[in-house]
């Protein structure tokens, strides 16, 4: 017992020192900003970057239709036809019905 405590009065400062040390790791691993939350913040940085250049995209082309509309009496006549089943005067029309509708009716 007596070595015991004689090697204690002499290393404890390390022990102590040493037990704050991995007390410290512990922490700065399962903390909430360690090193395992920042991985996670990446990962989602990533994403969200992925995300704004698909809107970029998609903001780019509807600035691009928008212009169209704007500006392009073709594509606005053409626009009309399609969506609105607008014909001129002198047009035709032809309806056929729609394939998943035949059994229906």
């Amino acid at each position: 017992m007596a070595k015991l405590t004689c090697f204690l009065r002499r290393v404890w400062l390390n022990l102590a020192f040493g037990a704050l040390l991995v007390m410290l790791a512990i922490s700065c691993w399962v903390a909430p900003l360690g090193p395992r939350d920042l991985a996670l913040l990446r990962e989602h940085g990533t994403r969200l970057e992925v995300v704004r250049d698909r809107l970029i995209a998609e903001n780019s082309e509807l600035a691009k239709r928008t212009q169209r509309l704007q500006s392009d009496d073709a594509y606005l006549q053409r626009l009309i036809r399609r969506e609105l089943g607008y014909a001129r005067a002198d047009e035709l029309v032809y309806r056929f019905p729609h394939p998943d509708n035949e059994g229906n009716q």
